[in-house]
């Protein structure tokens, strides 16, 4: 066997993988989950600057390269990479870059396409098409993502796809703030509930202005109940004078460190995104890693939270039903603790990375673990 481990030679193409996003956490995952000792993997990234470095995200033998946002230059890296030799696969992590991963993977390379969220439940452009047929691996993040790709492209009701389902690396460490907040930005006093997600225009649907019109009647019956909005995002100032204008106790505490973030996790009362189109939702993950109770919308948060079990699944076109729900946890603190407990279980039993490594070296027909 050569020093370099054929098995282990990849090509991982992302939108981004530095980011707070769900879709670069994601990457990371895949690519420590490729990564080893002796096997390379390229990243190469969209948004991400030239010579980016993952840190202690990444893995053993991964070398970064960065398009800066350039589309012309994602396109030049790619090529340059195909003109390299012949490689053992290519693993496209959105549809948009599906023309870009067909082109490099030509005819002889395996090419791995992960469908992640909204980008898969629209009917394909051509490239995304081609890309999908060209692919010897079909993996969606979650059921739910499976099911509505298969509804909005009938063309490929018969093809598999394999679901493999995302996960939390283990925390070292809690956060520093103690109970009742502090750097974390957490309210001090009285009990909140947590949100944690990017406030974009174009990603209205994960529950950011349900809650923020809901919190009056939340705070009016339980007093000094505050809604604590973590995470930025182009949206963020609409969202502010929405909440202004709504009067509740709702607090903005931008985009936090891991450390800040930990703390809000850790002193929460529950979280809660009622999102309407979620690919997956790792926030809820993270939330039960910490013992949190969850409160998400149908769809993939289904798949995560158990429904009576570790946290309430709601529809959030029903706005009563959510707040029944909000409620319920703010006024049973059994309740919500139990199912904290639970949640935690329940990550450790099915959520963790190692458990996302093996799954997902397993549908790419690699080993569970490369020395």
């Amino acid at each position: 066997m050569s020093s370099v481990d054929e098995a282990g030679r990849s090509l991982v193409l992302t939108p981004g993988a530095t980011g707070a996003d769900g879709i670069a956490e994601m990457s990371r995952l895949v690519v420590r989950a490729l990564g080893s000792a002796r096997g390379r993997v390229d990243v190469l990234s969209l948004v991400d600057p030239p010579g980016f470095a993952m840190g202690d995200h990444g893995a053993p033998g991964v070398r970064c390269i960065g398009a800066g946002g350039r589309k012309s230059r994602f396109v030049a890296a790619a090529l340059r990479a195909r003109l390299e030799g012949p490689r053992r696969r290519v693993v496209c992590l959105h549809l948009h870059l599906g023309a870009v991963a067909r082109l490099v993977a030509g005819r002889g390379a395996p090419l791995a396409t992960v469908l992640v969220g909204i980008e898969a439940w629209s009917p394909l452009r051509r490239g995304a098409r081609g890309a999908v047929r060209r692919s010897d691996a079909l993996v969606a993040i979650s059921a739910h993502t499976a099911r509505r790709f298969r509804s909005a492209n009938p063309e490929f009701e018969a093809r598999p796809i394999d679901v493999c389902t995302l996960a939390v690396r283990e925390r070292d460490g809690a956060g520093s703030a103690g109970p009742g907040g502090g750097a974390s930005g957490a309210p001090r006093g009285g009990p909140f509930a947590l949100i944690v997600g990017r406030m974009a225009a174009a990603e209205r649907y994960k529950g950011h202005d349900l809650l923020i019109d809901l919190w009056p009647r939340v705070a009016a019956a339980v007093p000094g109940a505050t809604l604590v909005i973590a995470g930025d995002g182009d949206d963020r100032a609409r969202l502010e004078t929405r909440a202004a204008a709504c009067g509740g106790p709702v607090r903005f505490v931008g985009r936090v460190s891991d450390t800040a973030l930990a703390d809000l996790y850790r002193e929460c009362a529950f979280f809660a995104m009622p999102s309407r189109d979620e690919g997956f939702g790792l926030v809820f993950l993270e939330a039960m890693r910490a013992g949190k109770a969850c409160v998400g919308g149908m769809g993939a948060a289904a798949e995560v939270i158990a429904d009576g079990v570790t946290g309430l699944v709601v529809e959030p076109d029903r706005p009563a039903d959510v707040l029944a729900a909000l409620l319920r946890l703010f006024r049973e603190p059994d309740t919500r603790a139990r199912m904290g407990r639970a949640g935690a279980v329940r990550v450790a039993r099915e959520f963790t990375e190692a458990q996302f490594r093996r799954r997902f070296r397993a549908l790419l027909g690699l080993p569970p673990e490369v020395a």
